[in-house]
């Protein structure tokens, strides 16, 4: 790709009223949506196969997760799953460790667990928001209105993840 400015999505530009026919992408690729949850990656642990199931149920009733989806949607669960799995750890053996010297001294250090979570914390917030799952990203989404066109909504729908 050349440098300036990505490329708008076709459904953006009809909604801002800038599509021009002579400018339009005949192939542009809309992907088919996904309308039942599927079994969650085997790789994925206890706690991100629960937040796998969620994010899973709520993008369906969007009417947004497709196939095309579903690799970024297990790296968005991994992150959380590691997350609550560090937060756990944490509770259990606290935020410091204090260890022993040689010459019987001791020195306090951050639980390694701190680390690991807020790098996941970090890692899933900014898959969050390709998702719509902060509250700053669903502001910049609109809804569908109620007895809008399907293929209308679709477009809305992209244009936002490609916001």
């Amino acid at each position: 790709m050349g440098p300036g400015r990505p490329r708008k999505p076709t459904a953006q530009k009809e909604l801002e009223g800038t599509a021009r026919k002579d400018r339009a992408n005949t192939n542009e690729i809309m992907p088919s949506t996904i309308e039942h949850p599927p079994s969650a990656p085997k790789y994925l642990s206890a706690a991100a196969k629960k937040e796998w199931k969620m994010a899973c149920t709520e993008l369906i009733k969007m009417g947004i997760l497709a196939n095309t989806d579903l690799a970024l949607l297990s790296a968005y669960c991994n992150e959380m799953g590691s997350y609550i799995e560090a937060c756990d750890v944490i509770r259990k053996e606290g935020m410091i460790m204090t260890f022993e010297r040689g010459d019987g001294g001791t020195y306090s250090q951050q639980h390694p667990a701190v680390g690991i979570k807020n790098a996941a914390l970090n890692n899933a917030l900014k898959i969050a928001n390709q998702f719509g799952f902060t509250p700053a990203a669903r502001a910049r989404i609109e809804a569908p209105e109620k007895g809008e066109d399907p293929l209308m909504a679709a477009m809305k729908k992209l244009q936002q993840l490609n916001g």
